[in-house]
């Protein structure tokens, strides 16, 4: 019995104690997945599970667990618990309102490497097996390798096989096989850079931001949409204008919001319709929070953001040197 198979068998196993599960089901896009919201044993033959499952499910639980008296199952990726962990840390869920499927992961391809390798041109179909991903387009076929294609934070993943969460644990079939890097190696890099680079860099990418607040929305850990400063009335706080400066002052209101509750799932950057390389901010916070308060959101129920905490004295802030 496959992984898939054996997910399906957990599923109906125990459906009949929970309202609902959250899973992923096919799409007719090419190498895209959808969400499927599972009521009743005849839909479980929609499930699937394979290296697409990109979108963290994390992001409806908020949701589901305000809206719906009774248990919800989600089905995750290791990687995509640590948003359930900060969520919980933080109290904004009920532990016992959740069941968590997990399975481990050996890696999720990110649709928009493979867009961009070929030149944006429209996938018709596509295939994939252990090692390939097997394209064709209107006008040419594409053998690509899927150790290129993962998304960035499978090469620097250390939990697909041990998530710091779950009540239901499926194996995968497949190990996750990558060249692994330095998380912050690309964080690195960009610091070398002068601050009027990086000003320079950030305003021009800011500029381009539509407002469209995808970002914002697709996020497990902003549950405050509707208490947003961007919609807010009183205070005002932010013009609904499209300017470099407002985009500015949003994502930099995100970012702080986040500061030390971000786990890097990555779906702020993949729901950019614009491509507006939002993770390279989180983490460098991340980074910085790693720094000051040797603390990793995500990994540990009983620990708290610390900027949602506080102390009189941080002994890694150094207040007397700060100008």
């Amino acid at each position: 019995m496959n992984m898939e198979d054996r997910l399906k068998e957990k599923i109906n196993n125990i459906i009949d104690e929970l309202k609902i599960i959250v899973g992923y089901t096919k799409s007719n896009i090419p190498l895209r997945v959808n969400p499927i919201f599972i009521e009743n044993k005849d839909e479980i033959k929609n499930l699937i599970f394979n290296n697409l499952c990109i979108n963290n499910l994390a992001t409806y639980a908020y949701t589901l667990s305000q809206e719906i008296d009774g248990k919800i199952g989600i089905i995750l990726k290791s990687c995509d618990t640590k948003s359930i962990v900060q969520l919980i840390s933080e109290e904004l869920i009920n532990r016992d309102k959740i069941k968590l499927i997990v399975v481990s992961c050996s890696g999720v391809i990110d649709y928009k490497k493979v867009k961009n390798s070929l030149s944006g041109a429209e996938i018709i179909s596509a295939k994939i097996d252990t090692e390939n991903i097997n394209i064709k387009t209107i006008d040419k076929s594409f053998n690509l390798k899927i150790k290129d294609f993962y998304s960035d934070k499978c090469y620097w993943c250390d939990i697909y096989e041990n998530p710091p969460i779950f009540d239901e644990f499926i194996e995968s079939d497949v190990k996750l096989s990558v060249e692994k890097k330095l998380k912050y190696e690309d964080i690195n890099e960009f610091e070398k850079l002068s601050l009027k680079e990086i000003f320079s860099f950030w305003q021009e990418e800011f500029s381009h931001c539509i407002r469209c607040y995808a970002c914002r929305n697709i996020c497990p850990l902003e549950v405050c949409k509707d208490r947003c400063i961007t919609q807010l009335e009183e205070p005002h706080w932010q013009t609904q204008k499209i300017t470099a400066n407002e985009a500015k002052f949003f994502q930099l209101i995100r970012v702080f919001h986040l500061a030390g509750r971000c786990v890097e799932c990555g779906e702020c950057q993949r729901a950019c319709p614009i491509n507006i390389p939002l993770l390279k901010l989180m983490k460098k916070v991340n980074k910085e929070i790693e720094r000051l308060f040797d603390y990793k959101p995500g990994l540990k129920i009983e620990s708290k953001p610390p900027l949602l905490t506080f102390k009189k004295i941080e002994e890694n802030i150094k207040e007397d040197k700060i100008v």
